[in-house]
């Protein structure tokens, strides 16, 4: 039996969806006026990557099809004998076996770089571009590798602040969150959590990053803790967390 949506859109914000199911939730939010009333809150996050997908599509996808296809097409030769096909299962077979011997050889910019395989395999699956192509739990494995790299370089975390600031699904930028904290001496990292505090709408997520910067004694925050509790529009648990962490670390600055 096929999942619901609302079974769907548990599992995905949950964290636990497939590629193949977000791509489900995808199509079926992609005409909002045909979406139920109580499930149309959800259609502006669907399609925004639907649109991301769409305008990239069209750019970089469809372009070499276009060009392929303006090119005048080539004379196809038929292989009507034996030997002729013969001779194109050998050629095939060598192909393969080389494709498979460099596929198997190391990467040389990797090697010049010193990036660990960990460290590439991160990159390709945090990269905006490719969040349409990922599901919710492959980038919340992909956030959780980092907390086993030995150092992360300013592009790791320049991708860890990206999925905290942009992602769809608020456990995955919950995740994003947490391991920045493990990197919260790198440069720019603190910055970013004050500023994520800033744009974030998710009570779930500022709950976190409340705590966060009250953990790290980041007092810069506070002036942006007093705002948030002044907010009327987030939940009064939220406005009393920022209160609370406001007071401690305004305290911890005339201590």
């Amino acid at each position: 039996m096929k999942p619901t949506i609302e079974e769907l859109l548990n599992r995905y914000y949950a964290g636990e969806t497939t590629v193949a199911e977000e791509n489900v939730l995808r199509d079926y939010f992609r005409y909002p006026e045909q979406v139920p009333t109580e499930l149309r809150q959800h259609a502006p996050l669907f399609n925004h990557f639907s649109d991301a997908q769409a305008q990239q599509s069209s750019t970089d996808l469809f372009a070499p099809l276009e060009r392929q296809a303006a090119r005048p097409r080539a004379k196809i030769r038929q292989l009507t004998s034996w030997g002729l096909r013969l001779a194109a299962s050998v050629t095939l077979l060598l192909i393969g076996f080389a494709a498979g011997w460099l596929y198997n050889q190391p990467d040389p910019d990797q090697e010049a770089s010193g990036m660990p395989a960990q460290a590439t395999s991160i990159k390709k699956v945090l990269a905006f571009d490719a969040m349409a192509h990922t599901s919710a739990s492959d980038r919340i494995q992909a956030v959780n590798q980092s907390y086993e790299l030995d150092q992360a370089d300013r592009e790791i975390t320049q991708l860890l602040i990206n999925t905290l600031n942009f992602d769809a699904n608020v456990n995955v930028r919950l995740a994003a969150c947490q391991a920045l904290m493990h990197y919260e001496n790198e440069e720019g990292v603190r910055e970013a959590l004050i500023q994520s505090l800033r744009i974030q709408k998710d009570p779930n997520v500022q709950l976190t990053l409340i705590e966060s910067l009250v953990a790290i004694k980041e007092r810069r925050a506070a002036t942006d803790m007093q705002r948030l509790a002044r907010n009327q529009q987030v939940l009064d648990i939220v406005r009393l967390k920022a209160q609370e962490g406001a007071g401690v670390l305004m305290a911890s600055a005339h201590s």
